[in-house]
């Protein structure tokens, strides 16, 4: 399946427009994003400044995360996936050590399965045994894309969002 032929790569100036074009869909679909497309457009470099430092000096309140794109054999952004490095409290109720997403145009074409299971590559790159996923319970996609990579529904819980929450392991190997 040639639309299934996409890596895993560190966010970088070459994928800068096929990024902002994706972040404007994000915009249509959800109203609201960290960076607006015309800050990034003159500003990415500062942008990419702040994603390596996350790694090492994250911003007050979150922990240490790697993030990483995935890039389609044409070198275009694809989505994106965050691998956190440990959990606190809050990610261990919504969030968990992997949060994924795929641009919305491209989405329901594998994607989805293809960047949850790298981004569970990453994270056992980085010594994490047990993964935690975590998935709004009507996000029917979401939950197929992780039982897909071996999710093993732990609980749904109430976070006060107005939607369980499904919290979802991955074991390591015994």
């Amino acid at each position: 399946m040639s639309q299934l032929n996409a890596t895993l790569a560190r966010p970088h100036q070459r994928y800068k427009e096929s990024f902002i074009e994706a972040v404007k869909e994000y915009i249509r679909e959800e109203g609201s994003v960290n960076w607006h497309p015309e800050i990034l457009s003159t500003r990415f470099d500062e942008y990419l400044t702040v994603m390596r430092q996350a790694e090492i000096e994250p911003l007050a309140g979150m922990v240490p995360a790697s993030c990483f794109w995935l890039i389609s054999a044409d070198q275009h952004y694809l989505g994106d996936v965050d691998i956190r490095h440990h959990l606190n409290e809050s990610l261990r109720r919504y969030g968990g050590h992997i949060g994924y997403k795929i641009r919305p145009s491209e989405r329901r074409k594998g994607y989805g399965t293809l960047i949850c299971r790298l981004g569970i590559e990453q994270a056992r790159k980085r010594q994490i045994g047990d993964i935690l996923i975590t998935c709004d319970d009507d996000n029917i996609g979401s939950c197929r894309i992780i039982e897909a990579n071996g999710g093993v529904l732990r609980d749904k819980i109430d976070n006060g969002r107005g939607v369980l929450t499904r919290r979802y392991w991955i074991y390591a190997a015994p």
